[in-house]
């Protein structure tokens, strides 16, 4: 059995910015710049992009990124990523382990990757989401899911909302998500919760089935890129950062 598996699912027709997956980025599609890095985070023992849009299996084909072709059907990330564990287990191939790394959070850091997969590690974890401390308008902002989180960093609740009520400071989901292969297929077999559907937020269906969700702090800044004047922020963030470099040869 193969230890870890990274997911990267993209899709063309989202609401909020159509066709997002490939809009370049410093020249460079974002979903390039979401495998390229994951890829040199160097845990996954295969990392594949799942997609139901010929569009981007065409673009995978050209720069030889891994590519698997899913259901239009799935309502969240996490559903297309279980499908992709279906295919690849029918094809006899298995994962302990499974990151799912959004295809648009285009600056993830290689070490946020690390820190993820390292989270399951001496662990009895079974679902592990990287979180990052927020502020200003942020708070407000309904594409930032805002996470509550205990003492040992378990995560209590999700929401688009203000929380907590009046305050200053924050912490943000980030669409970076550990599962066993055991959760995930259970989260398959558990129907939509309530606050899942009110939210949009997929882990909500975890816990409001009473199955923990582990908040892994990550070491730097992520963004995501869920409107057109996002791409400047991000290429603000990304310009310079050392990484870029040991990829753009192949996609500029």
């Amino acid at each position: 059995m193969n230890q870890t598996l990274g997911v990267i699912p993209a899709r063309m027709s989202s609401s909020r910015f159509p066709n997002k997956p490939l809009e370049k980025i410093l020249g460079i599609p974002m979903l390039a710049h979401c495998y390229e890095r994951a890829l040199l985070s160097q845990v996954c023992d295969h990392l594949v992009v799942a997609t139901p849009d010929q569009e981007i299996i065409n673009w995978a084909n050209e720069y030889k990124v891994p590519v698997l072709l899913t259901s239009h059907d799935h309502e969240r990330a996490t559903e297309r990523v279980a499908e992709v564990i279906d295919i690849l287990e029918t094809e006899g191939q298995f994962f302990q382990n499974i990151l799912l790394l959004q295809g648009d959070e285009p600056q993830i850091h290689p070490d946020d990757v690390i820190k993820l997969h390292e989270a399951f590690h001496g662990n009895k974890f079974n679902v592990v989401n990287l979180v990052y401390p927020i502020e200003g308008d942020d708070l407000s902002d309904p594409n930032v899911v805002k996470v509550i989180i205990s003492n040992s960093n378990s995560i209590t609740f999700l929401t688009r909302s203000h929380v907590p009520h009046d305050s200053k400071k924050g912490i943000r989901q980030l669409g970076m998500i550990g599962f066993t292969n055991e959760a995930l297929k259970t989260y398959i077999k558990l129907k939509m919760t309530p606050l899942e559907i009110l939210e949009s937020i997929d882990m909500m269906r975890f816990l409001e089935n009473d199955i923990s969700i582990q908040g892994v702090f990550a070491s730097s800044q992520i963004i995501g890129v869920d409107k057109p004047s996002d791409i400047q922020k991000a290429e603000k963030m990304m310009k310079g950062d050392g990484f870029l470099e040991q990829y753009q040869k192949k996609y500029l």
